[in-house]
């Protein structure tokens, strides 16, 4: 069984995947890190999330990140961390309906202080920022088969408590 995770940025996607993967031992994808290598592989260069997102603009890289999502949506096994936005395409999420998707749910507050830390992202803006939780927590929770909320919970706490709520 596969188990995808999704939420906003900064949510803990990737740290989580990580950890649990760890725990159920299964694959670890992360779209983030798949993302990375293909522009490294073409322009020979190592950029974050965020550069990649600036260069190529909003309609580039959501069709990059959908071919990424779409390459692997038939792997078996894994744990997998989608970035924010692959929800924003709704073919994106269709591919893993057979999947268990988890909805990793943090606070606008949370969220807001974690990108505050953070020396360059788009979310910074405040307005952005508030239309682009509000659009996209409704599509978590509708594609979601489970929501954890992860306030002040510590990674580990979350890894086991999805191993928890997906296997028993």
């Amino acid at each position: 069984m596969n188990i995808v995770l999704i939420g906003f940025k900064n949510a803990g996607k990737s740290s989580v995947a990580k950890k649990l993967s760890k725990i159920l031992q299964k694959k670890l994808i992360d779209t983030d890190e798949l993302i990375k290598r293909k522009i490294f592989e073409k322009f020979k260069k190592r950029l974050n999330i965020f550069e990649i997102f600036t260069f190529l603009k909003e309609e580039k890289f959501r069709k990059l990140e959908s071919i990424v999502v779409l390459s692997i949506k038939d792997v078996e096994d894994s744990v997998i961390a989608l970035g924010g936005g692959a929800i924003l395409n709704q073919e994106n999420i269709l591919a893993f309906k057979d999947k268990k998707i988890l909805y990793l749910k943090a606070s606008k507050k949370i969220l807001k202080n974690r990108i505050a830390k953070e020396k360059k992202s788009i979310f910074t803006d405040d307005k952005l920022f508030e239309e682009k939780f509000e659009r996209r927590k409704s599509i978590y929770e509708r594609f979601a088969d489970v929501t954890i909320q992860t306030d002040n919970k510590d990674i580990e706490t979350i890894a086991y408590e999805i191993r928890e709520k997906v296997y028993v």
